[in-house]
């Protein structure tokens, strides 16, 4: 009886967790299905035919957030993909930064998590505790070495500003790092007993062993990419190059309540697809942070 109740509290609290974390998704999804109208009506200050009707309090106009519409349409949609395919161009834009620094990062992160795994150095562990205390640091904190860095390159305008710094995160290294701890030394070791050189125990041995963390790695690198917003902001200039996630504040900033939702809810697919991809081994492959 007490395993039984134990269960179903245990449920409970799973089931109402869940419930919270889907709610916003299912608020943001159905009011993107919402009239630009109606949106305006209840989601902005703006006083207008409908809400003036019922105004109590002067002027006033509070927020009537809801979660089913009152009429369900597509014009949200129709809008930034047809009437305004800007919207298209800031989607390709995020594409143009999420692609590269997630395929870089899959490259590269590997590698030096095998370096310092196998190097033979006095001073190994400084520094790569030198390297992944980066990670303790806020982002705003490093836009300003980044920056200078990039204006010493001459690329301040441009894409790389973004995507070398992503791709050399430390965060992937040491992710990998923690999994390579657990490898058998025993089977390394009879491979280089039978001739085969640091290049083919990595490719051959170590790689293959590394597909839940590499999984979770891209997951959770193209999640912090795809929200990009600062570092646009900081190294390009121009409005047209900007990812989609800048979008979303210059459509809130209009006064495009309905856009947003709809813009949002673009947003979310690629993320979700990727997630949905990786989410097998998401947990296997975070689980191998604990240090060792």
């Amino acid at each position: 009886m007490k395993k039984r109740l134990s269960y179903r509290f245990r449920l409970a609290i799973v089931v109402f967790s869940a419930i919270i974390c889907v709610l916003p998704v299912l608020f943001i999804v159905l009011n993107s299905l919402m009239s630009a109208d109606e949106a305006a009506s209840r989601y902005t200050s703006r006083v207008t035919p409908v809400t003036a009707l019922g105004l109590t309090d002067g002027n006033l106009h509070y927020v009537e957030a809801t979660l089913i519409p009152d009429l369900l349409t597509l014009s949200g949609f129709r809008d930034i993909l047809m009437h305004d395919p800007t919207n298209l161009r800031f989607l390709w834009n995020s594409l143009i930064l999420a692609v590269p620094i997630v395929v870089g990062t899959l490259i590269i992160s590997p590698m030096a998590a095998y370096a310092f795994e196998r190097l033979r150095a006095k001073h190994k562990e400084k520094l790569f505790f030198a390297y992944i205390i980066t990670m303790m640091l806020p982002m705003q904190a490093l836009l300003v070495p980044h920056f200078i860095a990039a204006n010493f390159l001459g690329i301040t305008d441009n894409y790389l500003a973004i995507i070398l710094p992503a791709i050399f995160a430390p965060f992937g290294v040491f992710l990998i790092r923690q999994q390579m701890k657990s490898f058998d030394k025993a089977t390394i070791e009879a491979a280089k007993i039978d001739g085969a050189n640091e290049l083919q125990i990595f490719t051959s041995i170590v790689l293959p062993n590394l597909k839940p963390t590499m999984t979770a790695l891209m997951v959770l690198s193209f999640s912090e990419v795809w929200n990009l917003v600062d570092q646009a902001v900081v190294f390009i200039r121009e409005v047209r190059f900007m990812p989609l996630a800048t979008q979303l504040s210059i459509a809130y900033s209009d006064g495009m309540i309905s856009t947003v939702f709809a813009i949002s809810t673009v947003f979310m697919i690629p993320a979700l697809i990727v997630f949905i991809y990786g989410q097998d081994n998401l947990a296997e492959g975070v689980g191998y942070t604990s240090f060792r």
